[in-house]
């Protein structure tokens, strides 16, 4: 079947081919800055194979929590540190073995990706599972209408926004929970760092 007959599976793979390119920029290229704002870009083009996904609701907040408050942390960070007067110490493709090993690296992930791609693209024949099928029970629950319990007639709210939601509150609570005191580490660590530099920049000043 050609793949004008599928227009979801063309967006998919034009979003992942951006997004693969876009992510080995963000790993081959020596400014910081240029690699950043590759970065968002490979946000982007994941934000866009979740909405050709119908998960609408995942894709908004990749691009509210990724590509919108994360990355403009890490500029400000690359900003502040002042990257640019530093000349790079080490670039990935200095000798040829390691441009051979990475190049071999990214053919084997391409031959894995094509695989898979090959022997899991959906059809309207195939099983259906996920947000289209829309018949996890587990997941869904019933919310009175009007706020009126007494009548005892409710509907059931499903979707993808319900299933995140209650997966991430309910069954992966603690795991939630736990990225949350990882996060606050790397913020303390961070910040200790930054201390250090500043100090170590404050007594090389002193120094006549």
């Amino acid at each position: 079947m050609p793949l004008t007959d599928q227009p979801q599976l063309l967006l998919f793979f034009l979003f992942a081919t951006v997004m693969i390119l876009s992510s080995l920029g963000v790993i081959f290229h020596p400014n910081a800055i240029t690699a950043a704002v590759l970065l968002v870009l490979s946000f982007f083009s994941l934000a866009a194979i979740y909405a050709v996904m119908n998960a609408i609701f995942i894709a908004t907040m990749q691009l509210l929590v990724y590509a919108g408050a994360i990355m403009v942390l890490v500029v400000f960070v690359l900003m502040l540190l002042s990257l640019r007067d530093d000349a790079p110490q080490f670039f990935i493709f200095e000798k040829p073995v390691k441009k051979l090993l990475y190049l071999t690296l990214v053919a084997f992930l391409g031959v894995l990706l094509i695989t898979a791609v090959h022997d899991g693209i959906p059809s309207r024949t195939s099983e259906r599972i996920g947000y289209l099928s829309n018949s996890n029970v587990e997941y869904s629950f019933d919310i009175p209408k009007g706020g009126n319990t007494a009548n005892g007639v409710g509907s059931t709210s499903s979707g993808n926004t319900a299933v995140v939601g209650t997966a991430m509150f309910l069954r992966y609570l603690l795991p939630f929970e736990l990225i949350s005191i990882l996060l606050l580490a790397a913020v303390l660590g961070a910040v200790v760092l930054g201390k250090k530099n500043l100090a170590n920049k404050g007594l090389e000043g002193e120094k006549p």
